[in-house]
Formats: structure tokens, C-alpha cells, sequence
């Protein structure tokens, strides 16, 4: 299941308890040793606070529950980061390259989704294309992490099948660039029609006169974000896709970057609060664009005569444990746009600040 529908289906869960563990874990040994008693000392958090709250008779079903989950990780498939949800009605984990901004748990009416919305903002999934004159091979990956190669129309292409066999034409520069104009709109079209059923963004491993010449030919050169030169050849498909991911990474940086921007340019039209009281209630009125938050900024809060109190004791019953996990979930509910980041442009405005639409 893709990030984004474990997302969705995570944020629809309500209902106290919502327990949320997330953990900074190591992918070798015998660094992910460790992991295990970091995950037993995170659910010996849980279980003392929600016995604090409840009656073991009425918490049990679930403490058994965090129990099992705690025994049934394999901890030698640790990536860098692991999120357990906990409730009523769901009992699942979800691992990322993404890890938590700290090891913690959350309990609260909803799950704690921030870290993760912060890894699905930065996890991406995309195409590479391995163009040639004479081939080309197309593969999905997530990440650095090769997925599958594409079999379908008409990848992956065999030589360029315009390549006159009339010695004099294919001594002519003009004829050649002439079939392989041909021979790349072909493939920019199948291109398309792969990205038409995924909606995926297009990294090319190739030169930057291919590039060039494919961007030409192309029907939509926006489908093309980045390329690079390669020594590796097509089949050498997880360094392509470490090379690739550096170029995805950049691309990320400079959208963040252009998101700050924007919300510069928004404060000198009024369109911008900063004050947390001022965000949460815009945010849960829809008015929310666009939200940026330091990557480190949790604030506890709860509500007293329909304000936000902050409480720096978020095991307190009744206090929600991050109000910017709330904010963050009432944005992107609401078609908006959140970015989590610490990029120096953003001190001058403090660790939230929201641009709302009207």
C-alpha cells in the first residue's frame, strides 16, 4: 500500500486512546539490536500512561495488543524510522528511510501523523529513463530504491528502428538527427502514456544532448524534471537509482525553498499569522494554503473556553500532545500545501507560520 493511503486511512481513525509510537532505527547490525530495547522501553512508556488513565480491565484488549506488535517486529528489517498506530480499531506499523524527529509516544484522540506526513512530503516516487540512441528502459523507484522495470507500451525499446541502412543517408548528420527525433517522440509518447495511469514525475539518465534533443520532441517537457550522465549501464539498476535520488532530493530542497519564498511574499499582503491560537482556528475553517513548521517545533496543548492553552506537560490527560500534528492534518484535509524544514529564511517569521486564502 502506498504511504499516501496508509496516511488517509490512518488520519480517518478518532477515538481516545490513539496510541502512536515512533522510533529512530538502524538498518545493519549490530546497530538494530539496540532497536528492540528502544521499542520495549517506548511501549513500557505507553502501557504506564494509559494505566494511569484507565482501568486495566478496560485498557487490556489494547495493552495486549501493544504487547504482540512489540514481539512481532523483525527488527532486521529496520530502515531508519518506525511508526506504530495503536488503537480500538487498528493495530498496524509502518517503516520509512524517514526517522523520527525523536524516539516518543503519543496518546491522544487521533494518531500522531506529522513525522510521517513530513516523510510522505519527502519520500517520492518517480520514473527513470534510461535513454539511449539505441535503446531505452524505464523503471519505477521509490526513493533511492529500485522498484520494477516498466513492460508495457513498448518499453523496454529495442534499437532505434529508424536507422536507415542506405550507408550514404546514415552518414548524413541531418538524416540522423532526423531518426532520432523519430525514434525519441516515439518513446516521449509512451513516456506519456505510462505517466498518464501513474502521475509520476520523470528523472533521464542520459546526456544532456539527448536531454535536450528529447525535450524538444516532447509532447509535455514538463514530465521531465532533472537528468544526469551515467557509467552505469541499464541494468545496473540500484546506482542508477542512487543517482537519481540525489537529483530528486535537490528538486525537493529548491520547492521548499520556493514555498518560503512565496510565504515572504505573502506576509506584505497580509495573508500570513504566525500566532498559534490564529492557525489552529484557520486551519479548522479551511482557510489554510499553505503551512511551513520548523522540522523540530511540538507544542502541547489543550483547550480551555474554546482556546488553545499550552501545556508543557504532554502526558497531562486532556492535553493533546502536539497541536502541530492537528494543524498539520487540518491543512492537508483541506487541500492545502505543509512543508516541514530548517532553512535559515524561515527564523524571521518564528517556527509556524500559515498563509491562509482569504
Amino acid at each position: 500500500m502506498l504511504l499516501k493511503d496508509q496516511l488517509q486511512q490512518l488520519s480517518t481513525e478518532k477515538g481516545y486512546p490513539c496510541v502512536t509510537i515512533s522510533l529512530a532505527t538502524h538498518r545493519t547490525f549490530p546497530d538494530h539490536n539496540a532497536d528492540s530495547i528502544a521499542l520495549k522501553n517506548l511501549v513500557n512508556e505507553a502501557t504506564n500512561r494509559l494505566l494511569k488513565e484507565f482501568d486495566k480491565r478496560d485498557i487490556s484488549p489494547l495493552l495486549e495488543v501493544l504487547q504482540q506488535m512489540e514481539k512481532k517486529i523483525d527488527h532486521t528489517y529496520n530502515s531508519d524510522g518506525l511508526y506504530i498506530f495503536i488503537s480500538k480499531n487498528v493495530n498496524s506499523y509502518i517503516r520509512t528511510i524517514w526517522p523520527p524527529t525523536e524516539n516518543r509516544v503519543d496518546i491522544d484522540d487521533k494518531f500522531a501523523l506529522r513525522d510521517i506526513i513530513k516523510a510522505f512530503n519527502r519520500s517520492a516516487d518517480y520514473l527513470i529513463l534510461y535513454l539511449e540512441q539505441a535503446r531505452a528502459h524505464l523503471y519505477e523507484t521509490l526513493n533511492d530504491r529500485f522498484q520494477h522495470e516498466v513492460k508495457e507500451n513498448g518499453f523496454p525499446f529495442p534499437a532505434n528502428p529508424y536507422y536507415s541502412t542506405d550507408r550514404l543517408k546514415g552518414s548524413d548528420p541531418k538524416q540522423l538527427d532526423t531518426y532520432t527525433r523519430e525514434y525519441f517522440n516515439i518513446i516521449d509518447k509512451a513516456v506519456n502514456k505510462v505517466c498518464a495511469g501513474t502521475k509520476l514525475p520523470v528523472v533521464v539518465a542520459t546526456t544532456r544532448e539527448n536531454f535536450d534533443l528529447l525535450k524538444q520532441v516532447a509532447d509535455r517537457p514538463s514530465v521531465y524534471i532533472e537528468h544526469f550522465s551515467t557509467n552505469h549501464h541499464h541494468d545496473q539498476f540500484q546506482q542508477l537509482a542512487a543517482e537519481a535520488w540525489e537529483l530528486v532530493k535537490q528538486n525537493q530542497h529548491n520547492t521548499r525553498a520556493a514555498a518560503i519564498d512565496e510565504m515572504l511574499q505573502a506576509v506584505n499582503a497580509g495573508k500570513v499569522v504566525t500566532d498559534l491560537q490564529e492557525i489552529w482556528r484557520a486551519a479548522g475553517e479551511g482557510r489554510g494554503d499553505l503551512l511551513i513548521t520548523h522540522n523540530d517545533y511540538r507544542e502541547p496543548a489543550s483547550m480551555v473556553n474554546n482556546l488553545l492553552e499550552v501545556n508543557e506537560d504532554a502526558g497531562t490527560p486532556g492535553v493533546t500532545d502536539d497541536i502541530v500534528n492537528d494543524i498539520v492534518w487540518e491543512v492537508i484535509s483541506k487541500n492545502g500545501r505543509v512543508y516541514f524544514t530548517s532553512q535559515a529564511e524561515l527564523e524571521q517569521l518564528g517556527p509556524i507560520a500559515l498563509k491562509v486564502r482569504y
